[in-house]
C-alpha cells in the first residue's frame, strides 16, 4: 500500500492524543440500546443510498467507526469496507494506514479509483479526528458519515442520524463495560440501584452481562470516588 503522507499544508501535524475523544468529567451521558443503534444505522444507510445508488467505499475509523461501517455495509449495495488508523511517531501523527479484512486478517488496501469514499466514525464532536482522516484521503474527495454529531462539529458530516446542540457522551452498545463510569451514571440517574437491579436494566437494553461481571467494575469506580455504595445500593456521588 502506498504511504498516505500528511498534506503539504500541515494538516497532518496533529498530536496523537488530540485524535482520541475522551468525555470530560461531568458531561451528560446517554446510553444507546442495540435497537436505537440499528435505527440510526438504517437512517444513515438510507441517506448514503440516496446520494450514491451504486457501490461505495466505507473507511471506518478504528475502533468505533470500523464497527459502524460494518453495520452500514449490510444495508448498502456491494460496498468495500476499509479500516483506517492514524500512524504515530514520537507522539505525533504520521499519516494513516488503510486495511481490508481478508480471511481473518487485515491486509493493506486502498479505495478503488472513481468509487465514492465515505469516512465513517461513530460520533463527530469537535471534528478534529474527522478532519484529519478526510485530509489524508483528500485525493478521493471523501464525505463524512456518523451516527451522531454536534451541530458545532467542523467539518459537519454529510450523513448523520442525529445532530445535536448539546451532544452527550454516547455509551454505544459495545462500550457498556469500557465506559462503565458513564454507563453507571446513566443507569443511576433516577436513583440508587443494587448490582442485580443494574444488571436487569442492562438486560432490558439487550446486554447479557451478569452481576459477577458488573460487581468488580462498580467496586473499582467506588475506589476511585466515581460511585458511592450504601448497603447493597450504588449511587452517584
Amino acid at each position: 500500500m502506498p504511504d498516505l503522507q500528511p498534506p503539504a499544508d500541515g494538516a497532518g501535524e496533529v498530536a496523537a492524543e488530540n485524535l482520541v475523544f475522551t468525555a470530560e468529567a461531568g458531561r451528560r451521558a446517554r446510553m444507546v440500546s442495540w435497537r436505537a443503534y440499528q435505527v440510526m444505522v438504517a437512517d444513515v444507510a438510507a441517506q448514503i443510498r440516496s446520494a450514491h445508488p451504486g457501490p461505495v467505499t466505507l473507511v471506518g475509523v478504528l475502533q468505533g467507526g470500523w464497527i459502524t461501517a460494518q453495520s452500514l455495509a449490510d444495508l448498502l449495495p456491494g460496498p468495500l469496507v476499509l479500516a483506517a488508523a492514524a500512524r504515530q511517531h514520537d507522539g505525533r501523527t504520521d499519516g494513516i494506514a488503510l486495511f481490508a479484512a481478508a480471511d481473518g486478517l487485515l491486509v493493506p488496501a486502498m479505495p478503488p479509483a472513481g468509487q465514492p469514499v465515505i469516512v465513517v466514525d461513530e460520533v463527530v464532536d469537535s471534528g478534529r479526528t474527522a478532519a484529519y482522516f478526510l485530509a489524508q484521503l483528500a485525493a478521493h474527495r471523501p464525505q463524512l458519515a456518523c451516527l451522531a454529531a454536534s451541530d458545532r462539529a467542523d467539518p459537519a458530516p454529510c450523513f448523520a442520524a442525529r445532530t445535536m446542540s448539546d451532544l452527550p457522551a454516547l455509551v454505544l452498545p459495545w462500550r457498556v463495560l469500557r465506559d462503565i463510569d458513564q454507563t453507571a451514571a446513566c443507569l443511576l440517574a433516577a436513583g440508587p440501584l443494587t448490582t442485580d437491579q443494574l444488571d436487569e436494566r442492562l438486560r432490558d437494553l439487550g446486554h447479557d452481562l451478569g452481576p459477577d461481571l458488573l460487581e468488580p467494575r462498580l467496586a473499582d469506580l467506588a475506589r476511585r470516588g466515581r460511585l458511592h455504595r450504601h448497603g447493597s445500593h450504588w449511587q452517584q456521588p
